[in-house]
């Protein structure tokens, strides 16, 4: 029997924290995000090689060589570490709006198309804290999908995530898919119609640059999302994100807007700007973001 005064070895681990619904973020909900992130990339941003692999990234970005970035497994840990600590605290904001706290409260199933780096996972993670609250009889489920094998980082990020938040497998269910957006598969519509929430968040002018993809894609949307379902599109506000067709130039949410025999508009936003709150702790700088949303329900 133990000791009722004994106490932990000196060289015990740290419980795992317990989950406390809106309160699992502390006071301030930001730096816990970022928490996360430090955890998962200390070693990336440590490297001797990071900086150049860094600036390597950046060019293929110019150059839109997609492949050169993400089939390379040796960048994503690095991407991880620039680029999503600005749009984990975007995504977080986002889904903390009414319209989507209410979608998350009925625990749905949301299936993140392009998510491997872990933003929507991380940043979705987060608001679903304030939503959970109160129990659940089943957990809320966020399916990342992406070409590229981002299952390391998502490890990484989930077993941060329980261990620094609580959140048990009762609260939220993970899962993560590889498959090619440019080739809608069985797989993908099987999964579109099971889906409650569907995101396409700063993935749309990169895989869907050529009208041909846009409009399977379009046609996918169309015929898989079950009605009552939500779809999400997030990405630049900025000329970054037009689709060229003919002469003329359309930003990607159009395609969708003119569809309003099959999508309702919820939510509509030209362009909005993110800020992050100052002092944040981070090793790397962070952006704002100015971006368009649109949040669209299935006829």
């Amino acid at each position: 029997m133990e000791n009722k005064d004994s106490k932990p070895a000196a060289d015990s681990k740290p419980r795992a924290a317990v989950f406390r619904g809106r309160d699992t973020l502390g006071k301030n909900h930001e730096q816990s995000i970022l928490n996360i992130l430090r955890m998962v990339c200390s070693d990336a941003i440590r490297s001797p090689d990071f900086g150049e692999r860094l600036q390597m990234i950046k060019k293929l970005f110019y150059k839109r060589d997609f492949d050169g970035i993400f089939l390379q497994p040796e960048n994503l840990p690095v991407y991880t570490a620039q680029y999503v600590p600005r749009r984990a605290l975007c995504y977080y904001e986002i889904f903390t709006t009414p319209e989507l706290q209410q979608i998350l409260q009925k625990r749905p199933t949301v299936y993140c198309l392009g998510a491997g780096s872990g933003s929507e996972l991380l940043g979705i993670s987060a608001a679903s804290c304030q939503a959970l609250e109160g129990g659940a009889d089943t957990p809320i489920t966020i399916h990342s999908q992406d070409y590229a094998d981002w299952s390391p980082i998502l490890d990484s990020l989930e077993a941060a995530i329980r261990y620094k938040w609580g959140i048990e497998e009762k609260h939220i269910s993970y899962k993560f898919s590889v498959g090619d957006l440019l080739c809608i598969t069985p797989e993908i519509e099987a999964q579109l119609a099971q889906s409650q929430l569907v995101t396409v968040m700063f993935v749309f002018n990169e895989l869907f640059s050529d009208k041909i993809n846009v409009m399977n894609f379009v046609k996918a949307m169309v015929k898989n999302l079950r009605k009552g379902s939500h779809f999400l599109l997030v990405d630049s506000a900025g000329s970054f994100s037009s689709v060229k067709v003919g002469n003329r130039d359309y930003m990607s949410y159009m395609f969708f807007d003119s569809l309003s025999q099959h999508f309702t508009p919820v939510v509509s936003q030209d362009s909005r700007w993110f800020r992050h709150s100052q002092g944040l702790d981070y090793p790397l700088g962070i952006e704002n973001m100015r971006y368009f949303l649109r949040l669209y329900q299935k006829k």
